[in-house]
């Protein structure tokens, strides 16, 4: 009830902003996401996922504006049996984002974004070589998260346009219980390409 609460406030508040003023543009967007998780031991952008959602923006002054997204993604790791490593493990976390950011759009046809993005954990499943794993598998994954992005994006029309994004958790997903010297060394962290 909570979450459902949560996900109905924020889509009033982008319908609300929508409606806010006419110099907003808006639209929706849609992709693939290729991730992986940061210190589980293996590595590669393997685990696919679709993205996709709405957004809106405005100009705040010459080619600098700000956009606000809605955006469902999905994330998470994928590792394939190797000689060396002969199992199978494959993580899909999905998450209901709220990314911001500021752009900059060079000569009518290259924007270029930085932002953040808190995000809320929807779904999450987990596979071995035997099946489905058990849920309290995850039992300690933050339901919270925020994250920072950088991206471009290139205008093939006015309203048409294809993008890059990598996208890293600014505070980890999942905590390791023992002391590590470095920040990003202390638990799982997300990073995607989409």
């Amino acid at each position: 009830a909570m979450r459902m609460r949560l996900v109905l406030f924020v889509l009033l508040m982008g319908v609300t902003a929508i409606t806010f003023g006419q110099k907003f543009q808006g639209g929706v967007f849609a992709g693939l996401n290729a991730s992986r998780i940061q210190n589980d031991g293996y590595s590669g952008f393997k685990k696919l996922g679709l993205n996709g959602g709405a957004f809106v923006q405005r100009e705040i002054v010459g080619d600098l504006g700000w956009k606000m997204e809605l955006k469902y993604a999905a994330r998470g790791m994928y590792h394939h049996p190797t000689p060396a490593i002969p199992t199978i493990q494959l993580s899909n976390i999905t998450y209901l984002e709220l990314p911001l950011s500021i752009t900059y759009l060079y000569n009518e046809k290259v924007e270029v974004e930085l932002g953040v993005a808190p995000d809320v954990l929807l779904t999450e499943y987990y596979e071995d070589e035997d099946g489905p794993l058990d849920p309290s598998y995850s039992a300690n994954l933050r339901r919270f998260g925020l994250n920072g992005f950088v991206g471009v994006n290139y205008y093939l029309h006015e309203r048409v346009a294809v993008g890059l994004r990598y996208t890293t958790s600014a505070i980890p997903f999942y905590t390791f219980d023992y002391w590590t010297p470095r920040y990003f060394s202390s638990g799982y962290f997300h990073n995607v390409i989409s």
